[in-house]
């Protein structure tokens, strides 16, 4: 499709002949990650749903690469504006909801080094449980137990609720960069034939990928003081990192790319996005980082290593006296059915 208006280059050009089998390549690797989630999810030790991004990233990949093949084979369908737009709307948004996941665990390492003296805690319980002076309630219902002290660290709940706000604030922040990538995704069809739309189209998606990489790099920021917080481990800090390189790869590259404009879809000029080298950055610098994220967080035992719960913190605030005892109680019992104490 061409335009008499410039029009912003799509991200990532359109599927040309020569995109098929690295489209291919691409579905079939995200695809991979499916089953290593189900494992995971069937696996009560290794069952957890903080990465919940992360997957439905997996998965809407493996759909979009193979409607990328598709299209490489179909020069109609190529050209479809309808499927270009959608295009443009999910390869923007999935780096941004896996930053979430990164908060989430983010929020994992802070809270838990506020939890005080615990003599009846679950190995596999969340860090972020609410914690209290001299008992632990579970995180969540699908949680076993089992004795452990932890007397060296004093209980905070006043930081614990800080750090809670912190992280609410961070998921909002985010929000303001998901919805102006939606938005001007979503309208991207009409900046084809519309200037003015065109101009929308190119300043929302920049706001939108601004403000993910301010975001992103403050949260590193955050992992990176973490280091010094109790019970937080290299292992924690290496991986959250890690994550969001590859989250500053994908806003980076977005950044540099998307001043460009184009009058054609299947333009092949410096620009258009669908010249080797800049369909190569793309794959490398968006896409592969993409697939870097999302595999740190499905194929590592995400519970095992930051101790998190299946939900992660999903309190608010700690809850009340009563229900921590209620809940201390119904774990030991659990425990003692169990021979695990005596």
């Amino acid at each position: 499709m061409s335009s008499d208006n410039p029009f912003p280059s799509p991200v990532g050009g359109v599927p040309m002949t020569s995109d098929f089998w690295t489209s291919i390549l691409f579905s079939s690797l995200y695809f991979s990650l499916i089953p290593i989630f189900v494992v995971r999810l069937y696996n009560k030790h290794s069952r957890v749903i903080v990465s919940i991004n992360a997957i439905i990233t997996a998965i809407e990949r493996t759909i979009i690469f193979s409607l990328r093949a598709w299209q490489s084979c179909s020069p109609v369908e190529r050209i479809s504006p309808a499927l270009t737009t959608y295009m443009q709307v999910s390869i923007a948004l999935p780096y941004i909801s896996i930053a979430h996941d990164v908060v989430a665990l983010l929020r994992c390492m802070y809270v838990n080094s506020t939890k005080g003296q615990a003599s009846f805690t679950d190995p596999q319980d969340s860090p972020v449980a609410a914690s209290m002076s001299s008992s632990m309630h579970p995180l969540s219902p699908f949680h076993s137990a089992s004795l452990h002290l932890s007397d060296d660290i004093h209980d905070d709940p006043k930081k614990r609720g800080f750090y809670r706000w912190v992280t609410d604030m961070l998921n909002l922040g985010f929000l303001a960069a998901t919805i102006p990538g939606i938005i001007g995704n979503a309208h991207y069809r009409g900046g084809m034939d519309n200037e003015s739309t065109a101009n929308e189209v190119m300043i929302t998606r920049y706001i939108s990928s601004a403000i993910a990489l301010f975001l992103i790099l403050f949260v590193a920021a955050l992992v990176v003081r973490a280091r010094k917080l109790p019970k937080v481990e290299p292992i924690h800090v290496t991986l959250l990192l890690a994550i969001l390189a590859c989250n500053a790869s994908s806003a980076i590259f977005r950044l540099l790319f998307m001043y460009h404009r184009t009058i054609s879809l299947t333009s092949m000029a410096p620009g258009s996005g669908n010249t080797p080298l800049e369909k190569a950055t793309f794959y490398i610098f968006h896409m592969l980082s993409d697939w870097l994220a999302v595999a740190l967080l499905l194929v590592p035992n995400i519970r095992a290593i930051f101790k998190t719960g299946m939900w992660g913190d999903w309190r608010a605030i700690d809850p009340p006296p009563k229900e921590q005892e209620w809940a201390r109680k119904r774990k030991e019992a659990k425990a003692r059915r169990s021979g695990l104490i005596v």
